[in-house]
């Protein structure tokens, strides 16, 4: 083989793979595939409360001829997780269940303290056996599940009627929270 047969053995040879890398190129290029992928959202609200009850005593005073003092407690946290159409809010409302309510002569005051983006706070409200807002303005969120997490709850038992309070009176009372659109 002479120098101009090998020249052009070898530039055919370069030719050829060169055309291989840009035919390999373009099928690696035109291998693809689709697919459609339908996405939903479902709505929900779901609400619970991190202790299942809250112990509140009136305690002696520490002075004869003094009233006692109003009992209260922070320790516990409604939790919640919502999802809502556009333009919908939802509420958490708090009542006596059917046949409760706080000892004679006593009144229970519930605050929520929610967190960031969690909705807001109705303020304080006297417990009745009708529901009342307790927090509003609740968008899409999910407060968290650890125990300090959701709207802080706080409870206060306050002495309304002195002479109504009956010594050793104990009572076991529910109160329902509701997780609903406003």
């Amino acid at each position: 083989m002479t120098y101009s047969s090998r020249s052009r053995a070898l530039k055919a040879v370069l030719i050829g793979a060169l055309c291989a890398f840009i035919l390999a190129g373009q099928i690696r290029s035109a291998t693809t595939a689709n697919t459609a992928v339908s996405v939903s959202i479902a709505s929900f609200c779901l609400v619970a409360v991190t202790s299942s009850s809250v112990n509140l005593t009136i305690a002696n005073p520490a002075t004869p001829g003094a009233v006692p003092f109003n009992a209260t407690s922070t320790s516990t946290y409604a939790q919640y997780s919502s999802t809502v159409a556009s333009g919908v809010t939802r509420r958490i409302t708090a009542a006596w269940a059917t046949g409760n309510s706080a000892p004679t002569g006593c009144e229970l005051q519930l605050t929520a303290t929610p967190g960031s983006g969690q909705g807001t706070s109705a303020g304080q409200i006297l417990v009745s056996t009708t529901a009342q807002n307790l927090v509003t303005g609740i968008g899409g969120c999910a407060t968290g599940i650890g125990a300090t997490n959701g709207a802080q709850l706080a409870y206060t038992l306050n002495i309304n009627t002195m002479t109504s309070l009956v010594a050793n009176e104990s009572k076991s009372a529910t109160i329902t929270f509701t997780l609903t659109d406003s």
